[in-house]
């Protein structure tokens, strides 16, 4: 029963994958959007936090732009913020953290989007023109969210779905890369080139984030487990979705969460 009902989840994973992001993920960025509070320690911690992402993904492009898989690690960059940050911020910090973490997440979809846009452009599998809807849909739900709220105030309880519905969805993805998970993941190869991301991702967002405290500007707690923690647990699915590497995607992901429980200490300990 569980061999075969894997089996028809491995054949469905480019439906169940784009299902997340345009319905599930879709409407997570709605309510984000919706309940977002706008105050400039908000809007200037997600500049700065979205200016070092931008730049890790920039220097990753450039530095693995001959791989084949150079797209996908570049994506890599942008961390784990549902699967990882939202359920540890909510241990450490409170809900109020979580709650952050997924706004920014949602409501800067738009580096996503960039992402998902130079997955799709180097792609080795070719992606059929009408399924850039699906995968674009967490950008298009974020603002149409903004929007709302801008002549809708959102209700209190909006925050607790929107916590809710971001471990729900965490989980729905952690189903996905279960599916997704090749037999075999790793090899010499996959560690060396994950080694490198790895050293990337943990360095560039990091050393922003420093710079940006020094300078004096408030950042919350939470982008310390961010910048800390893994690569996103999508990674496994986009790589199946557009015909990377399963096996780099999957022992990068293997590798990043073992580092970020070693990094834990460190991050807990830059939140406070």
């Amino acid at each position: 029963m569980g061999l075969s009902a894997r089996r028809w989840l491995q054949r469905h994973i480019t439906l169940l994958f784009r299902l997340q992001l345009a319905g599930g993920i879709g409407v997570l960025s709605v309510l984000a959007g919706w309940s977002f509070d706008l105050n400039v320690r908000n809007v200037g911690a997600i500049g700065v936090l979205l200016a070092a992402q931008l730049l890790s993904v920039s220097v990753a492009a450039r530095l693995f732009r001959r791989r084949t898989d150079g797209p996908l690690i570049s994506f890599w960059m942008y961390g784990n913020p549902t699967f990882w940050t939202a359920p540890v911020a909510a241990a450490a910090l409170g809900a109020e953290a979580a709650v952050f973490v997924i706004a920014y997440d949602m409501l800067t979809q738009a580096r996503i989007a960039l992402g998902v846009r130079y997955l799709r452009r180097r792609a080795p599998k070719s992606q059929a023109r009408g399924t850039a809807l699906a995968d674009y849909a967490p950008t298009y739900g974020a603002l149409g969210g903004l929007l709302l709220g801008l002549v809708l105030p959102a209700p209190d309880s909006v925050d607790t779905v929107v916590a809710a519905l971001g471990i729900v969805m965490a989980a729905f993805g952690a189903m996905l890369v279960g599916v997704a998970w090749p037999k075999r993941w790793i090899g010499t190869p996959q560690v060396a080139i994950t080694l490198r991301g790895l050293a990337l991702h943990w360095t560039v967002v990091a050393g922003v984030l420093a710079a940006a405290t020094a300078a004096g500007v408030e950042m919350p707690g939470a982008v310390w487990i961010l910048a800390l923690g893994p690569i996103p647990t999508s990674v496994v699915s986009f790589a199946r979705l557009y015909g990377y590497s399963p096996r780099t995607a999957a022992t990068g992901l293997a590798l990043s969460v073992a580092g970020a429980i070693a990094l834990l200490p460190i991050s807990l300990t830059l939140t406070s």
